[in-house]
Parts: C-alpha cells; structure tokens; sequence
C-alpha cells in the first residue's frame, strides 16, 4: 500500500501542472482530494458555499478571509481552488475513482462559532491588514512567488505562527481536519494499493505524521 501526498497552494500554477504530472506518473488506484463534496460543487460551478446563522463576527470572518483568497487568486491569475479541480477533472478524464477526503464545510464553520471573541477580533484585525496590504502593494512581496508552493521552511514558520497566535483557530482549520483526512485515505488504502492524495500545503505534514503512525 502507497499513499502519495502532494501539497499544493490553492492559488499557484505550479501545484497544478505537479497534480498532472505526478497522476500521469504513477497511475494510481483512486485520488483523493482535500474537498467535501460541496466545496467541490460551488467550485465547480463557481458558486459560495456561504456562512449561514453563524452569527455576525464569524460571518465577517468568513467573509474576510474568502475574500483575500479571491484577491490572491486575482493577482496570480487562478482561481481559488483549481488546484482541486484540477485533481478531481483531469483523474475523472484518466477514468481513476476520485474520493472527497475533507471534513464538510458545515460541520467546519459550525465550530468556528465556538472561537472566542479575543480570538475572533485579533483574526478580523489580521485579514482586514492583510487585505490592505495586498491592494496596496499590488500583491506581492519580491520573496514569495505566489504562482509556486511555498518552500517547506517557508510553510512550517507560518504554521508555527499560525498556531502561536490563533491557536483554537489552528485546531479547527489544521488539526481537526487533518484527523478527518488522514482517517479517510487509512479507509481508502484498504480497497486501494495505490493512492494519490491532493492537499493543501498547511495540511501536508500534519497528515504525514498522522498517517506514519
């Protein structure tokens, strides 16, 4: 039994010409991807999975933060997401099973109603600044390329961040749904000997972890 996961950014050309590659090369037994199905639904026909009744604060959030997704994916010229339909449309074209492996998106925005009201505020103050900075600054800064996955020094420093300073926020965004995942592909590898998994590049070491022991 093989599991190979490949970490990509939602917004960058590179993770979608490494999915290709790497599913033409080993030709796995099923792909699995890091959606629910109705992730995969409003991406594919370009629709919101929406907030809803999940109070002021947490819509604001969620807003906030889909928002500043969709200004990256402006700048680099992809849309959020394409990195998994990429995965899920080009295995379907190859006739490989495609399997959603995340957690659903309601059961994910229904524990961010339980963040506390400190934590919500700072993440609010953070998107707001973010948000500011790439409007301003046009998107970028001369060290990260935004059309390629960043490096994995890169991506541990920022999850050590993210986890330091919104650490009930990591465990439902992160921890929680890597379980979730890992739990799938474990499922998964009972049926198949070979599998490729498409996930983000926050989620892949924690999954890695997970699956090793």
């Amino acid at each position: 039994m093989s599991i190979y996961l490949i970490p990509t950014s939602h917004v960058a050309e590179e993770s979608i010409r490494k999915i290709k590659e790497v599913i033409e090369k080993i030709k796995p037994d099923c792909v699995a991807v890091e959606l629910d199905k109705s992730r995969y639904l409003a991406l594919k026909h370009k629709e919101s999975s929406g907030a809803p009744n999940l109070g002021f604060t947490t819509n604001l959030i969620f807003k906030l933060l889909k928002k500043l997704q969709e200004k990256i994916g402006d700048i680099v010229g992809i849309m959020p997401g394409s990195d998994m339909l990429t995965a899920v449309e080009f295995s379907r074209f190859q006739n490989i099973p495609v399997y959603f492996i995340d957690q659903d998106i309601q059961t994910t925005l229904e524990s961010l109603k339980t963040l506390k009201l400190a934590e919500k505020l700072k993440l609010i103050k953070y998107a707001l600044t973010a948000s500011f900075y790439i409007y301003t600054k046009k998107g970028g800064s001369d060290k990260i390329d935004l059309t390629k996955v960043p490096p994995e020094k890169l991506i541990d420093q920022a999850m050590k961040v993210f986890k330091t300073t919104f650490p009930q926020l990591y465990k439902i965004l992160v921890e929680d749904r890597n379980q979730h995942m890992a739990a799938n592909l474990k499922k998964l590898s009972e049926n198949y000997k070979t599998i490729v998994a498409v996930v983000g590049a926050g989620h892949y070491k924690g999954i890695k972890n997970l699956l090793q022991k």
